[in-house]
């Protein structure tokens, strides 16, 4: 909850076209992901190899920290009970029905900006391209 909470209260000043600068695409490790709370919204941005995504925070089953986890076999995993997403929708692997929200996310000279409009839970994205 400290860790939490430390996040939660980070500001974001820096917005161009609804979206908001978070941090530095090196701030991010290849499978891993940050956590950033905007307008009380808590979003994972991901990096799998060298494109980002953007997903909800909490996990469907009991409400682990996503963002906590690492990509693995391609789906996000949650750390707490092994629950897994695809980065690019939100979406469990079949048979599995959990969805999440996804966000929009782009890069612009190695930083790092995220739209913390959500879209419907399953929404696939393109993600963000790190050149």
């Amino acid at each position: 909850a400290t860790k939490e909470q430390k996040t939660d209260d980070q500001q974001y000043s820096l917005e161009q076209e609804g979206f908001v600068y978070v941090c530095n695409v090196n701030d991010i490790e290849d499978s891993r992901a940050k956590i950033f709370c905007i307008d009380k919204e808590r979003i994972a941005v991901y990096r799998k190899e060298n494109k980002l995504y953007a997903i909800h925070n909490v996990c469907k089953h009991q409400g682990g920290p996503l963002g906590e986890g690492k990509i693995l076999d391609g789906c996000i995993t949650c750390p707490w009970h092994g629950y897994q997403y695809l980065p690019h929708n939100g979406q469990s692997p079949p048979p599995f029905q959990e969805k999440v929200n996804t966000y929009d996310v782009k890069v612009i000279k190695d930083k790092v900006w995220l739209n913390p409009t959500p879209f419907a839970e399953g929404t696939e994205r393109p993600g963000a391209t790190i050149k």
